[in-house]
């Protein structure tokens, strides 16, 4: 009787396509009709990972496939996605990342590759005048990188005079390594928030990732930490935080809650990131826990700017305008602008019970 084991085969009948782009695990049962153990290093730059696997071990470079992207105000193409088929193991390059399939984590080349790629490991810096827009993809959320306007800013000339020393705190903590916390920034629409936001980008230089305000409530969202995994040391900022900063209610605190763990609970033990939040309300409105010692880094109101400070700044910008009130900033910029006024229509009734009924 023959007791020899029956030979098993594997037919591969997955998807070698993911989202966008291959799915490396399928990629390598493909190549190599086995499955794959999987090792990850992060915080490495995708392009200088590339470029030592393609110098130092073109001998064992079987195959490359990329994803790549065009920039609008640029003619190269940029690498996004990279899988690479070496002798006896699949490298996934990604943004921040670099991941090894294989089915020995003792092989000599795996062991020589990892060596190099482990030296490469440090802080991934945000590029000038960048930021990574959180998104919803049709596989989840996603970062889509975004180019930012320049923004060349006197603060001593656009902001109050209590405002410099304040940003020199904000910038300070926000470009130290391994640390967390978080920034709130309040005040009247127009006071000047977005410009020094757009101004305190291109000085951060970690990773920058911006919540849009129509997907603040994605502060709750388990999708999010994902995210901050796989890009720690990062700024997150989040634009228009009314509804993420405010005091909790019950039943609607989830947002609170995260925006509490990533700045200073557990999360933030190994996450290390650092919060923006932009908002208009008043200060007194926010979240008491928000404003503990030790989780706030900086709190500044952003108020009109005083008669002397805009009317210096009119005259700096060209303007022989007399001005006699506090303006806000934008005020101050755009007082050649026609100002438009919404026409109140008269209500005709009578109130009744403290309401008004209209008169048909």
């Amino acid at each position: 009787m023959n007791t020899s084991p029956l030979p098993r085969e594997i037919d591969f009948k997955g998807d070698l396509f993911t989202r966008h782009f291959i799915d490396s695990k399928s990629f390598f049962l493909y190549h190599f009709h086995q499955l794959p153990s999987i090792t990850i290093v992060r915080q490495v730059d995708h392009e200088k990972v590339y470029r030592v696997i393609k110098d130092e071990f073109a001998a064992h470079l079987l195959q490359e496939y990329h994803y790549a992207a065009v920039g609008r105000k640029k003619k190269q193409t940029e690498k996004e996605e990279s899988v690479l088929l070496l002798s006896d193991l699949v490298i996934e390059i990604g943004d921040g990342y670099c991941e090894f399939y294989h089915n020995d984590p003792e092989a000599p080349l795996l062991q020589q590759i990892m060596k190099r790629v482990l030296g490469l490991r440090g802080l991934h810096r945000n590029k000038p005048q960048e930021i990574n827009l959180i998104t919803r993809g049709d596989y989840g959320l996603e970062l889509s990188k975004m180019e930012v306007k320049r923004t060349r800013l006197n603060l001593q000339h656009f902001y109050n005079d209590d405002f410099p020393d304040i940003h020199q705190t904000i910038i300070r903590r926000l470009n130290k390594k391994d640390d967390k916390g978080i920034v709130l920034l309040h005040g009247l629409p127009g006071t000047g928030k977005t410009t020094y936001l757009r101004y305190l980008i291109g000085k951060i230089k970690k990773r920058v990732l911006f919540i849009p305000p129509d997907m603040a409530s994605q502060i709750a969202n388990p999708e999010l930490i994902r995210l901050l995994i796989d890009n720690p040391n990062c700024v997150l900022v989040i634009e228009d935080a009314e509804h993420i900063v405010m005091q909790r209610q019950a039943g609607s605190d989830a947002a609170v809650s995260n925006l509490l763990n990533l700045s200073d609970g557990l999360l933030s033990d190994f996450l290390n990131v650092q919060i923006v939040c932009t908002f208009n309300n008043q200060v007194h409105q926010v979240d008491k826990a928000l404003m503990r010692k030790g989780r706030l880094i900086a709190s500044y109101e952003f108020n009109k700017l005083t008669v002397e400070k805009a009317q210096r700044l009119s005259h700096q910008l060209g303007s022989k305008c007399l001005i006699a009130r506090p303006m806000t900033l934008s005020e101050v910029i755009n007082q050649k602008e026609q100002a438009f006024r919404l026409q109140e229509r008269p209500v005709i009734g009578f109130r009744t019970a403290g309401q008004i009924e209209v008169a048909g």
